[in-house]
């Protein structure tokens, strides 16, 4: 049987949108951009829960990763794919969702469009049948806002934590 394919909608680096590609060829061409979701989960001592990318994946394998991410479906907005992918990746429907901030992630072999949300969710998470996430952990912030060794996370993640810092620095934390 042949996999189904997977397109997404892609964008100029201003933001016009250009047409559907498939997903394989938006990770290997930076010039168009591809809509991404991220969705932080803190528990209730706000601390990140980040996951472990399984080792089956093509990108970043056994590498911390940002709690929840994905790209969008055609059609479907960042926060409808928020929650899709807290269902699909932690196994858990978030009562609330809030919007924290966009960027644009740019990496040498691809460029995203990222609105990152947040929630806080102490559990029970159900990611065992997931072919996507190995192991969850729970890490302090200043932890992470301190660390010098980032040889275990991923691009993308150390992206999303710069961000995360920068709206720290300008908002004094989560509300």
């Amino acid at each position: 049987m042949i996999p189904e394919r997977e397109f997404l909608e892609i964008f100029d680096l201003n933001g016009n949108y250009l047409g559907l590609l498939e997903r394989s060829d938006c990770h290997k061409n930076p010039n168009v951009a591809h809509k991404a979701v991220h969705v932080l989960v803190f528990n209730s001592r706000l601390e990140l829960i980040l996951q472990k990318r399984s080792d089956k994946k093509e990108l970043y394998p056994n590498y911390w990763d940002t709690s929840v991410g994905g790209h969008l479906m055609p059609g479907e907005t960042y926060f409808e794919a928020g929650i899709r992918e807290c269902m699909e990746e932690l196994g858990f429907k978030p009562e609330r969702l809030d919007f924290l901030y966009s960027y644009i992630a740019k990496l040498p072999h691809e460029t995203e469009l990222v609105e990152t949300y947040y929630t806080i969710f102490d559990g029970p998470y159900n990611f065992h049948n997931s072919s996507e996430v190995s192991e969850i952990k729970a890490f302090p912030l200043k932890e992470l806002f301190e660390m010098e060794d980032t040889s275990k996370f991923s691009p993308f993640f150390l992206l999303e934590l710069r961000e995360l810092k920068k709206y720290y620095e300008g908002t004094g934390g989560i509300k």
